[in-house]
C-alpha cells in the first residue's frame, strides 16, 4: 500500500514498517501499518500546518533509508530546520491503532491562550512536553492549525508583552540575544531541548553549550520564578548523566542554573555542587549569584 500526498511526502507499507520518503531522505517507522487511524493523523497533521515528517537531524543519518533499522516513531513539524511539533512512538498492532502522543511544550502558552486544558492532564512536567492520551490526539492537532509553529524555531521572535511568563520565554530571550549573555565569548549553542536520556520523553537541558576552542561542555537549566534547592540536584543529575556518554568524555562539564530569584538555600548548594547561578530580570539582564 502507497500513499502520495500533496505536500511531496509518500507513505509506503514495506516489510518491518512504514517506509516514509520526503525528497531524497527516507526512513522505516518500524511496526508501524498505514491503517485508517494512522491515515487519518496523518492527514490531520498535514491540514494543521505540520507538513514535515523527515528533519535536519530527526531521524539520524544512519537510521534513514537504506538501513531498515529505521526508527520507531513517526513525527511531524512544520518545516524542516525548526523542532518537531508531535511524535509518537507507539503503534499497537494487535489494535491496528497508535497510542499516546507526545507534543512539543513550547506550545504550552498557545494552549493556555486558547483555553485548551485536556492537554495538560497528562503533561510530562520532566521532560516539559506535553502526553495527550490517544482519544484527544486529532483534536489536538486540529487545535494547532491556528497556532504560531515560529515558537519551535531556534531563532525565536521576541516577546510580545511584560515579564517572563513562562521558563520558555526566559529560553527565548537567552537563546535570541546570545551574543548578550556572558557565556557568548567562549561558547556556541548546540541545542536547546537537548535530550539527556534519548527517547522521545526524554528529561531535557534546557540549553546544551560548547566552547568554540576547548570542547568543553555547558548546561544551562532555566526556572520561572524562584528556583529550588532541586533546581540544583536537577542540573547535577544532568551533569552525571552526560558524564557517563561517550560523546561527552571529552571536554570539562559545566553546568548554570538561571532562575528569576536565588535563595540563600540555593546558593548554598550550588556552591557545594559547583554550579554557577545566576539572577535574570526582565527584560533580559543576568546577575552572577554563585
Amino acid at each position: 500500500m502507497l500513499r502520495a500526498y500533496s505536500n511531496g511526502i509518500k507513505v509506503e507499507e514495506v516489510e518491518g514498517g512504514l517506509l516514509v520518503r520526503q525528497g531524497a531522505e527516507a526512513y522505516v517507522a518500524r511496526n508501524w501499518r498505514l491503517t485508517p487511524p494512522v491515515e487519518k493523523l496523518i492527514e490531520t497533521a498535514f491540514r494543521s500546518g505540520l507538513e514535515c515528517m523527515i528533519r535536519d537531524d530527526h531521524p539520524r543519518q544512519n537510521a534513514r533509508w537504506p538501513n531498515p533499522r529505521g526508527v520507531v516513531y513517526l513525527a511531524f513539524s512544520p518545516g524542516p530546520g525548526v523542532q518537531w511539533s508531535l511524535a509518537i512512538d507507539t503503534f499497537r498492532a494487535g489494535k491496528a491503532d497508535y497510542g499516546h502522543a507526545v507534543f512539543n511544550g513550547k506550545y504550552h502558552e498557545q494552549f493556555v491562550a486558547a483555553g485548551i486544558s485536556f492537554v495538560f492532564e497528562g503533561r510530562n512536567k520532566t521532560a516539559g512536553h506535553l502526553v495527550v492520551t490517544r482519544e484527544d490526539v486529532i483534536p489536538t492537532l486540529e487545535a494547532l492549525s491556528g497556532f504560531d509553529h515560529s515558537v519551535l524555531a531556534l531563532n525565536r521572535s521576541a516577546h510580545d508583552g511584560a515579564g517572563f511568563t513562562t521558563e520558555y520565554v526566559i529560553q527565548r530571550e537567552i537563546l535570541t540575544n546570545w551574543d548578550q549573555m556572558p557565556w557568548s565569548s567562549r561558547y556556541d549553542v548546540v541545542q536547546d531541548e537537548y535530550p539527556v536520556d534519548g527517547g522521545l520523553t526524554s528529561r531535557r537541558i534546557d540549553i546544551l553549550a560548547r566552547d568554540r576552542v576547548t570542547g568543553d561542555w555547558l548546561i544551562i537549566e532555566l526556572k520561572r520564578a524562584e528556583a529550588k534547592p532541586e533546581a540544583v540536584r536537577q542540573v547535577a543529575d544532568y551533569l552525571l548523566a552526560l558524564g557517563k556518554q561517550d560523546k561527552f568524555a571529552h571536554g570539562r562539564l559545566d553546568g548554570v542554573l538561571v532562575a528569576e530569584r536565588i535563595s540563600s538555600a540555593v546558593r548554598t548548594l550550588a556552591k557545594v555542587e559547583g554550579v554557577a547561578a545566576y539572577e535574570v530580570s526582565w527584560p533580559l539582564n543576568l546577575v552572577r549569584a554563585v
